[in-house]
């Protein structure tokens, strides 16, 4: 159980996506990664040490943030981010708006594939934020 749970809170980003949900909602974000987990084959270790900050240059570990952003809804299926989504997500923890917009035109830049957008998207989310919204 707490391998999914720290799967489902990896990166600070996906922290913040949680942090205005329902206790259902929560739930299925802790499906969401253990489903992630499954389909990628991620070594859960690494999973942890991202969680804490410590990012490795890991292909299962993109396509895990890949995965994982496309359950939660910050990608589509294509590697587009959705920035109304994240933007929605990112104001209901960053009271700036103007915080909110230094963040996305910041971290949200397309890096040649899907899984490399995201992880790049939330290793730039977790340096370039003080504080980490946790859920669990």
């Amino acid at each position: 159980m707490k391998s999914f749970l720290i799967a489902a809170s990896i990166f600070s980003i996906a922290a913040c996506v949680l942090a205005d949900l329902s206790d259902e909602q929560k739930q299925k974000v802790v499906a969401f990664g253990k489903e992630c987990i499954a389909e990628t084959g991620v070594d859960k270790a690494l999973v942890e040490k991202a969680r804490q900050g410590s990012f490795s240059d890991d292909p299962k570990l993109k396509a895990f943030a890949f995965c994982l952003s496309k359950k939660i809804g910050l990608q589509n299926a294509s590697g587009d981010v959705q920035v109304d989504v994240l933007k929605q997500k990112l104001s209901s923890v960053v009271s700036s708006p103007d915080a909110v917009n230094s963040l996305i035109s910041t971290c949200v830049q397309s890096k040649g594939s899907p899984e490399e957008t995201a992880f790049h998207t939330f290793v730039c989310y977790y340096e370039k934020t003080p504080t980490h919204v946790s859920i669990f």
